[in-house]
């Protein structure tokens, strides 16, 4: 459901996103969804190359628009 909110509020708000399949690794919303009952969570992340190295290149414009989507779910209704 939350991955679905997220998609939606961005194609109404007209931010470009793309989809992330994390070969390794991973995000801290991977422990906490299945903690308890489990908590609904999804993350924004930012496409970068050389991650974790000292010359991570990342896009000025993937940040505005990480940026621009996480404000619009906080603007509008929390659909899920």
């Amino acid at each position: 459901k939350i991955k679905e909110w997220m998609a939606e509020t961005a194609q109404k708000k007209n931010i470009p996103f793309q989809w992330e399949v994390l070969e390794f690794g991973g995000t801290d919303s991977g422990a906490i969804h299945l903690s308890r009952g489990g908590v609904p969570s999804g993350v924004i992340s930012i496409p970068t190359r050389y991650i974790h190295s000292p010359s991570e290149t990342i896009d000025q414009k993937d940040v505005e628009n990480a940026l621009s989507l996480l404000l619009a779910l906080l603007e509008g209704p929390i659909d899920i």
